[in-house]
């Protein structure tokens, strides 16, 4: 069975059924906020002030990207520094980085990661040249291959590649020799930490988190640096709630939580009274007691689960889904069987013994202001949305309690051996046409393989990778971004990644492609880089799938903050021939529709900023590629008009396509000379190159520039 036309790609489609990590690509000048599952402040706002609801297992989430592998972003390490508590054991950390390698175990939210960012940028006098290392790197045979970076986090490793005292030693020289150091972060296993200090001969580092209410100090003062806002927001909480929440036994993951909603209830923020009833630290406990009290109601168990996996779409979808379940449950989630009569074997029911039954077809069984409390669920307010060019409004039902959702079904998919077999069954089953529903149902697919474990744990999802329903792939892949966030899993989704990637299946290619747009590939972009050209084989038939695929991955990594490691290998594509040539010129002029970077690379005449007027330069020589790149150039044009910078990086590019008039230049400068918009940073400048070339006159010439082009233009 082919794929529907509900299903195929739009080469130009980049806001539709697949939506990873990245905002979608703009291509106009309106704007419209899209945050399901998100918080928006519009109150008043402090400096570093954010909020973070990554809602429940459905919500896309607020949380940002943590490099797995590659370079670690400028922001997640300041993130990591602001409002940083220094524990007691951090000085000895730092004594014991001095030999190159440190061991960190700890704890889940125990602020490892937090600890170890700190530890390498304070140890290199705040460099922010770190990399990630991934779970499954082979250290014996590990070099380091970039020369600038100045530490590197290893976060978590497989007992497949077992280290010796002298993998250490030698991984402490080349390390040397770099000028760089390493923090490996492991799970506080005793009997692990036992071996590392009897085999390797190292000490590695127990990560106690500070007090819980010295970790709410710091961030609380990082979050809201006026003292003023600090004491008037502390004055709003209930006398003594503070102490009541700042047990000791709260981890820092659980008071960054608290400090975001204190510091987030602002003149119109969030309702500070109702703190106690959002903090998901407090929804372990309450899982069992709502499965217990929704036992022996079905309507109630199916829209508890349905809100669980798809907990900040609109209500009406909730309920849909909610009765989908009930329909195929038939009867499994149902307590007590109805009483049934069957005299002498007779397959009429009796009178007699059948007493009044509900009746599952009455359409006034449940209110949806019956469901919403019982589940302890509200709905919110109308939020504006936008799908394939149009704008839609939704009512979102949320738990009142942040990360319900998740610690419900985690409670259930791990208490109740049957009903993961019921769930799989339904989520398998999203009808095509609601390509909306695959990311929340994919999030749960990956949280659940962590929470199954086993061999088998991603049996599963490989049979997704492998359907004739687009929706199913797509399940697929953000069900393996998810998975991959645990260092245990991460090595077997690579594996299956990289093995689908030389397949001639084409749909396993495209689930590859789709999980690379995801926070698989945002966390990993030089892997996902390496999958997607082993993916990608042109453009004809089936394969038109793979490469739409493909290409908006790119753009997602692209757009997802990972511009110059995107960017590297496009160019490197084009400079050689086959597939991957084709490929990079046909992905750049998408990415050209997301500016910043580009003009940044120009302004600064940056690394990158000369092979970026040679690729420009090469797309508008393409005719099949001329009228995308004039389109996203032209737009550069009309943003620039008003703004110094992009005014003279747009002058920047065109004094350099100036330097050689051929016919791609001559129809860019054509087109912009003629274009309607009265006010068009650069027209001079193109209008004088194309004077200039009918009258056989030479360019302007000025001082040289790294690009090769002149600076007259700004004399």
């Amino acid at each position: 069975m082919e794929e529907t036309d509900g299903d195929y790609e739009d080469a130009d489609d980049f806001d539709d059924g697949f939506a990873g990590p990245a905002h979608r690509l703009s291509r106009g000048r309106r704007y419209l906020i899209y945050a399901p599952g998100g918080n928006i402040n519009a109150g008043s706002v402090h400096g570093d002030q954010r909020v973070e609801n990554t809602g429940g297992a459905a919500g896309p989430g607020g949380r940002p990207v943590e490099a797995h592998e590659g370079p670690l972003s400028a922001l997640e390490i300041l993130d990591a520094r602001a409002g940083f508590a220094e524990p007691d054991w951090f000085p000895a950390a730092l004594a014991e980085l001095d030999t190159g390698v440190l061991f960190v175990v700890g704890e889940p939210g125990t602020g490892r990661r937090t600890a170890a960012l700190n530890l390498l940028c304070r140890h290199t006098g705040g460099s922010l040249d770190l990399r990630a290392l991934d779970s499954d790197v082979d250290l014996s045979s590990w070099r380091p291959t970039h020369a600038g970076a100045r530490g590197y986090l290893v976060y978590g490793l497989l007992p497949k590649h077992p280290l010796g005292p002298a993998v250490i030693a030698n991984l402490r020289r080349l390390l040397s020799d770099a000028g760089a150091r390493m923090v490996i972060v492991l799970p506080d296993d005793p009997e692990l930490v036992r071996g590392l200090s009897r085999d390797l001969r190292v000490s590695p580092v127990r990560c106690e988190p500070p007090s819980p209410r010295a970790v709410f100090h710091a961030r609380f003062e990082a979050a809201v640096p006026s003292p003023a806002e600090r004491d008037r927001l502390l004055a709003r909480l209930e006398s003594g709630l503070l102490d009541e929440l700042l047990t000791p036994e709260l981890v820092p993951a659980q008071v960054a939580e608290l400090v975001a909603a204190v510091s987030g209830a602002g003149d119109t923020g969030p309702d500070i009274t109702g703190l106690r009833d959002r903090l998901s630290f407090l929804a372990e406990e309450e899982a069992p007691e709502l499965i217990k009290k929704l036992r022996n109601d079905p309507d109630g168990l199916a829209f508890l689960l349905a809100t669980c996996v798809f907990e900040g779409l609109d209500h009406r979808i909730v309920r849909e889904q909610a009765e989908r379940l009930l329909v195929l449950a038939n009867g499994r989630l149902d307590a007590v069987l109805p009483e049934r009569g069957d005299i002498d074997g007779g397959p009429v029911p009796s009178a007699r013994r059948d007493g009044p039954r509900p009746n599952p077809q009455f359409v006034f069984r449940r209110s949806l202001d019956d469901l919403l409390p019982m589940v302890r669920a509200r709905c919110a307010p109308k939020e504006l949305r936008t799908g394939s060019g149009y704008t839609y409004a939704v009512e979102p039902v949320r738990f009142t309690r942040h990360r319900q959702g998740e610690t419900v079904l985690r409670h259930v998919w791990r208490q109740y051996g049957q009903l993961p077999g019921l769930l799989t069954d339904w989520m398998d089953n999203i009808p095509g046409n609601q390509r909306d529903l695959a990311e929340p149902v994919g999030r749960v697919m990956g949280m659940a393989a962590g929470w199954g474990g086993g061999r088998r744990a991603l049996l599963h999802i490989r049979r997704l990778a492998d359907s004739e329903h687009a929706t199913s792939r797509t399940i697929a892949a953000y069900a393996l971004g998810m998975a991959a966030e645990d260092p245990i899993l991460a090595s077997e989704v690579k594996h299956h990644l990289t093995e689908w990637s030389s397949r001639t299946n084409w749909r396993r290619r495209s689930t590859v492609a789709y999980a690379c747009g995801t926070q698989f590939g945002a966390s990993r972009p030089d892997v996902a880089m390496r999958l997607l050209r082993r993916t990608y084989r042109g453009r004809e038939g089936d394969e038109y799938v793979v490469a739409a695929a493909v290409r908006r991955a790119v753009c997602e990594l692209f757009a997802a903050g990972s511009q110059p490691t995107v960017f590297r290998h496009l160019a490197g594509w084009a400079d050689g021939e086959g597939p991957e040539a084709d490929l990079s010129l046909w992905v750049f002029p998408h990415l050209l529709w997301e500016p910043s970077w580009f003009q940044e690379q120009l302004l600064s005449a940056g690394e990158c900023a000369e092979k970026v007027v040679a690729l420009v330069r090469q797309a508008l020589n393409d005719d099949d590629l001329f009228d995308a790149t004039r389109d996203s150039l032209i737009s550069w044009c009309r943003m620039a008009a008003w703004d110094e910078q992009p005014r003279t990086a747009v002058e920047t590019l065109l004094t350099a396509l100036a330097q050689e008039m051929r016919h791609g230049v001559l129809r860019l400068f054509v087109d912009m000379d003629r274009d309607d918009t009265p006010e068009l940073a650069g027209r001079d400048l193109a209008r004088h190159a194309l004077n200039a070339w009918r009258k056989g006159e030479p360019p302007r010439s000025g001082p040289t520039s790294v690009l090769g082009g002149p600076d007259a233009h700004r004399q």
